[in-house]
């Protein structure tokens, strides 16, 4: 009987996780955060992704903004649509805001604590670990989704 051989490709996402908790509608809570924190963050197209643990396909809103300098990528991704949430863990998660490869010039500490100055933001935490299942499935998706798009 021949040998059966499993090809298993290690994937390791680019992004550091923030979670947002905020009752504010995605553009406004943009507009905030570019006053706040000197960003222009900017509509993307949506992000049709199907989490799995549902069956139909989700439109998630995704603001992208830039930083040459740095070559960093900050995205703000709505966790919740209309067909359902990406992420059930932790409850209630409104936004991720996906810092993607982060240089070791920016403190998430200090972002994280401008962010919850916010009058509007309820809590901001980092959620690198706390996402649970379908997390590498879903970067992966979205570095697929950016590279259509962001060409």
């Amino acid at each position: 009987m021949p040998k059966k051989l499993k090809l298993d490709i290690a994937y390791t996402p680019e992004f550091r996780a923030i979670g947002l908790f905020t009752a504010q509608k995605d553009y406004r809570l943009c507009w905030f955060l570019n006053q706040h924190l000197h960003t222009d963050l900017r509509r993307l197209p949506d992000f049709r992704y199907t989490p799995h643990t549902q069956s139909s396909q989700g439109c998630f809103s995704v603001f992208h903004y830039a930083v040459p300098k740095l070559m960093m990528h900050y995205f703000l991704v709505a966790n919740k649509s209309h067909e359902g949430l990406l992420f059930k863990e932790p409850k209630n998660l409104d936004y991720l805001l996906l810092l993607k490869q982060p240089s070791d010039q920016l403190k998430l500490e200090p972002l994280i604590a401008n962010i919850r100055r916010l009058s509007m933001i309820q809590a901001a935490f980092l959620l690198d670990k706390k996402l649970g299942k379908g997390t590498t499935a879903f970067f992966y998706d979205f570095e697929m989704y950016l590279g259509n798009v962001l060409r």
